[in-house]
């Protein structure tokens, strides 16, 4: 697993956590922009209202001042000639100042506006106040009307424009209606958003961290209280994955030693036995022996003598036992030489396929030269072993390979290969223990004695499946070194 791989949970714990960090940071800035657009158009509400009461202002104002010619010319005062003035200058500022705050739209109205106020002062000037202070009733009716007209035009451009500014000051407020509910549509989908990150990721980090810490501290409890047993699997992700892995390489390893541990207290338990039982046997064995072969020549018949042979033939049976017996309980004395495997395992070919057992199945050869430092007595008896057991279980005519091949430059591989029924998985190992055999007449020595003898040349030995069938054992062992090396 790559590093980056292993910091998987540091990586998605930055993913959750900026995720919803993100979403945080979008709707603050999504409610400020919101914010912002409401105040701009709320501020606009504002101008746009008060420029609308100043048109309508303008409004009232004309129509007063008109009121004001009106007494005048009731009265017959030319008194009111310099506040008329007055008035006129204060129109056409106000006027001037709001065209600034009115749409370009607008603006043309605003002139119409201050035009017909000069051209009402005009007519008062040139044609009401001198018709009036004559009392001209004809002529001032005709300059009235015509000032009517005036007022009429500038309090409808005065009119048309508060009007035009409330509509916008009614839209503005629409806009800011609907960028308020904008805003906080925003900032409910942005709350429901974090909430199912952050419910998601609680739920993530649950299953992700949270169950798998829980279960590695269940089964380092179970383990603490001696059930070695607990496996965890392919357990979370990242580093609690390689955490998990190391766990359950930790338990193997430790199952592995305690049962390597018990395998060799027991084994040395029976080699002590079969030693002491091998050497208390051997003895009254040889005199049984000794004292059938003196029997022979004295048999009255040839059955007898038939007989005889028989019973020292099953006392060298056991004789063998015994010595299988003596072989497993105790270290083997190497002689060690130098020798090439095809030399080798060629030889110990032709020396099998010269025996009966041998001779029953056709025996193939592949073999890879190499140097080798063994015992060749010791190491062609578990060769020859190895060819037995895989005679035995091939049938009549059937092909035992013997292969020899260079697994990498330290280690050479002698294999065996046979098409018989195989060694159930289960029991791949335990063939290797001292009185453990599937076929009649097998004492369960022959791959036990052979384990001892290639562990003490620093080899091992392991049975694995055949593919297309069968069972294939195999001899790993160091090359010689090289002279020079």
């Amino acid at each position: 697993m790559t590093r980056s791989a292993e910091r998987s949970i540091g990586r998605q714990l930055a993913v959750g956590f900026g995720s919803i960090a993100t979403v945080a940071a979008l709707l603050c800035v999504g409610l400020l922009f919101a914010l912002v657009r409401v105040d701009a158009t709320l501020e606009r509400v504002r101008e746009d209202g008060v420029a609308a009461r100043e048109a309508l202002s303008l409004s009232l104002s004309v129509r007063e001042h008109y009121l004001h010619e009106s007494h005048t010319v009731i009265q017959h005062d030319s008194g009111q000639v310099g506040p008329h003035e007055a008035w006129l200058v204060d129109l056409q500022r106000r006027a001037r100042a709001l065209q600034a705050a009115v749409p370009v739209s607008e603006r043309a109205r605003l002139e119409t506006l201050m035009r017909q106020s000069r051209s009402l002062d005009e007519v008062f000037r040139t044609a009401v106040l001198p018709a009036a202070l004559a009392r001209d009733h004809e002529r001032l009716q005709q300059a009235h009307a015509v000032a009517g007209r005036h007022l009429e035009r500038a309090t409808d451009a005065a009119d048309a424009v508060a009007r035009s500014l409330e509509e916008r000051m009614v839209a503005a407020r629409r806009r800011a209606q609907e960028a308020t509910a904008l805003g906080m549509l925003l900032g409910c989908i942005g709350v429901l958003t974090i909430l199912v990150l952050a419910i998601g990721f609680s739920l993530h980090l649950r299953r992700a961290i949270s169950r798998p810490l829980g279960l590695l501290a269940e089964a380092a409890e179970r383990f603490g209280r001696g059930e070695t047993q607990a496996d965890l699997g392919e357990l979370g992700v990242g580093e609690i994955r390689v955490v998990a892995r190391a766990f359950d390489a930790m338990a193997e390893g430790i199952r592995e030693r305690e049962a390597a541990l018990v395998r060799s207290e027991r084994l040395a338990a029976i080699g002590q036995l079969a030693a002491g039982v091998a050497h208390e046997i051997n003895n009254p064995v040889a005199v049984i022996r000794g004292y059938l072969r003196t029997m022979v020549p004295e048999a009255r018949d040839e059955s007898q003598a038939t007989e005889l042979r028989i019973l020292d033939q099953e006392a060298a049976a056991c004789q063998r036992i015994v010595d299988d017996l003596l072989a497993y309980g105790r270290d083997p004395d190497l002689s060690l030489e130098r020798l090439g495997t095809r030399a080798f395992l060629g030889d110990a070919a032709r020396r099998f396929a010269s025996t009966d057992l041998g001779s029953g199945v056709d025996l193939a050869r592949d073999i890879e030269d190499a140097k080798l430092e063994v015992d060749p007595v010791r190491m062609r008896q578990v060769v020859d072993n190895l060819l037995s057991n895989a005679a035995e279980f091939s049938e009549a005519g059937a092909t035992v390979v013997l292969r020899g091949a260079l697994l990498d430059q330290d280690t050479y591989r002698i294999e065996v290969l046979d098409r018989g029924p195989g060694i159930p998985e289960d029991q791949r190992e335990r063939v290797f223990e001292p009185f453990r055999s599937s076929r009649p007449g097998g004492t369960g020595l022959g791959l036990a004695i052979s384990r001892v003898i290639v562990s003490a040349h620093r080899g091992q030995i392991r049975a694995v499946p055949r593919p297309g069938g069968g069972s294939s054992i195999q001899i790993d062992l160091p090359r010689a070194q090289e002279s020079g090396r």
